[in-house]
């Protein structure tokens, strides 16, 4: 039956008039390979009444070549066989719904994809080749500019001060865990000599120093304005009772609070562009599978078309079967093999042969083929069915038999489809994560000169202060860090807000590095009460470029 209707066709084909239509593209016109044999193109239109005509996309009256007529005539069997199976479902046997609904798990998905590869099958196949790989070499080109911008920012990053100023702020934390363990063991209720008023009063001034020590540390941070680094709050300072609570409050916090914030974030970055540069190597290698004489396409992610193209033409032009997915001979054993991570192309070695799962269509299509012969068994094994579907099947199978001999081919669209869809997803997630290193290192380059002539010159001179402040006798330490405590204040008052101190703000460059100057100098003064004179002198006369900035925001700690 089928093979008359075939041969019927053929003859129509032969006599009908048709013309070759190929639209423009890039300002040519598409010359349409045409069968010499049977005059393909047929163009069907006219045969069709003109409602059916309306309702049928071109590709369904356009038959381009042998394989489209099968896959044509295999939908139009299917759409058949499905309503024949609805009509037979009206008997409520529990044989016939059985076999009703093996036969509707056969055919459904099948359907969906001859539907699909017919849609793609027009004289406008070279046309969509060439858009789908401008598209994909578009994206591959954009994602290459995207990892190089990556790979700019990550080295401008290296060579930035902010990894200089990271390294301070570490250091100096290490020194103020120093001195607290010092002074938890100098300063403590069993080793101070002194009244009971001087103890609390001590207390209240080391509690004073360490509130001020951590309002500067609070600038360690990618925004130290809305996101500070704060160790330790007010209250829970204000709740310690004595100096060894204190230290061992502050020792606790500041062992968890590692200032890295640049070097993790240099690091995450560079394995970031490791895996992005890993994932564009996949999405435009031809290796999905190694090793040699194996296929090289997958699900839409590993090979490039023009992989495949010429891997066909090679298989064409050497006369070997078209069925590359499939070989005979050379197995050992029984292994499932897949190094992708969507499982396609998957690798599977039989005792006597080797079968490579290209997709997840190609893998529908095998395990259609195998439910087809199963159907058509349980079709003769049960009692006879009401509305027989054998013969639908048997012309299904065919349509899939030559879809998988012709896989390779009929992929090639769909494949870089699915490869530009994968890739522009990529593409647009690579983007993102460019934006986010974009701003994070912007805003760390806007940072740098509040860093280095701010916080770092104030944190060293904090370590010359507390340095000597381990020293003192225990007649001279009350007065000292009450000095200490007064000008270091007194200096924090003038500084104004941190939005000064970014790049571009109200200061300017040379009154910071100017600042920053006179504070490392007032390191280098041996004798503390000397330091503490030069530094009222500073926070009184030193520093005209400082009056007028605009005050800085109330402390979240305060003594």
């Amino acid at each position: 039956m089928i093979d008359g209707v075939l041969r019927t066709l053929l003859r129509r084909g032969v006599v009908m008039q048709m013309e070759v239509e190929a639209p423009p593209y890039g300002g040519q016109e598409l010359a349409v390979p045409r069968n010499s044999r049977f005059g393909f193109p047929w163009k069907c239109s006219s045969y069709c009444p003109g409602i059916v005509r309306s309702l049928l996309p071109a590709t369904f009256v356009t038959i381009q070549d042998c394989t489209h007529l099968v896959l044509v005539v295999g939908g139009v069997i299917g759409f058949i066989m499905i309503i024949h199976v609805a009509m037979a479902l009206q008997w409520s046997s529990f044989a016939s719904i059985f076999k009703c609904t093996c036969s509707l798990f056969f055919i459904m998905p099948i359907m969906r994809y001859l539907i699909q590869t017919i849609n793609q099958y027009d004289d406008r196949l070279q046309a969509k080749q060439r858009d789908a790989q401008l598209k994909k070499e578009n994206l591959t080109r954009s994602y290459n500019e995207l990892l190089s911008d990556m790979d700019g920012l990550l080295t401008k990053s290296a060579e930035s001060s902010a990894g200089l100023a990271e390294r301070s702020f570490e250091s100096k934390r290490r020194d103020f865990q120093r001195f607290l363990e010092r002074a938890k063991s100098r300063y403590g209720s069993n080793n101070y000599v002194g009244s009971k008023a001087d103890s609390d009063h001590l207390l209240k001034q080391f509690r004073r120093f360490c509130v001020n020590w951590l309002a500067v540390f609070e600038e360690c941070s990618i925004d130290p304005i809305s996101c500070p680094k704060r160790v330790v709050t007010s209250e829970e300072l204000t709740r310690c009772t004595s100096i060894v609570e204190v230290c061992d409050l502050c020792l606790e916090r500041l062992r968890v609070t590692e200032v890295r914030f640049i070097s993790v974030q240099r690091d995450q970055d560079a394995q970031i562009l490791r895996n992005n540069r890993n994932e564009f190597r996949r999405l435009t290698d031809g290796t999905a599978i190694r090793g040699s004489g194996q296929l090289a396409l997958a699900n839409g992610a590993s090979s490039s078309a023009p992989a495949r193209q010429v891997q066909l033409g090679a298989t064409e032009a050497s006369g070997a079967s078209r069925c590359g997915w499939l070989s005979f001979g050379g197995a050992n054993g029984c292994r499932y093999q897949s190094d992708q991570t969507d499982g396609y192309p998957a690798e599977l070695r039989f005792f006597f042969g080797k079968l490579i799962l290209l997709s997840r269509d190609h893998a529908l299509l095998l395990f259609c083929l195998v439910w087809g012969v199963l159907v058509m068994v349980l079709e003769y094994a049960m009692p006879k069915p009401e509305t027989p579907v054998v013969p639908y099947i048997m012309t299904i199978e065919v349509s899939i038999i030559v879809m998988l001999v012709r896989f390779e081919e009929l992929d090639v669209i769909q494949q870089l489809e699915r490869e530009v869809k994968q890739l522009a997803q990529s593409t647009a997630h690579v983007e993102q994560q460019r934006e986010k290193m974009r701003e994070f290192w912007s805003n760390a380059q806007q940072l740098t000169e509040l860093w280095l002539y701010r916080t770092v010159p104030r944190l060293d001179l904090y370590k010359e202060l507390h340095s000597q402040l381990e020293d003192f006798p225990s007649e001279d330490l009350l007065s000292s860090i009450s000095g200490a405590n007064q000008a270091l204040e007194e200096l924090d008052q003038r500084l104004g807000a941190l939005e000064c101190w970014r790049n571009n703000g109200a200061l300017t460059v040379e009154s910071k590095k100017a600042f920053g100057k006179e504070v490392n100098k007032l390191c280098q003064v041996q004798e503390f009460d000397e330091i503490l004179m030069n530094l009222q002198e500073l926070s009184t006369n030193g520093m005209k470029a400082l009056n007028g900035l605009p005050a800085a925001a109330p402390k979240a700690l305060k003594p």
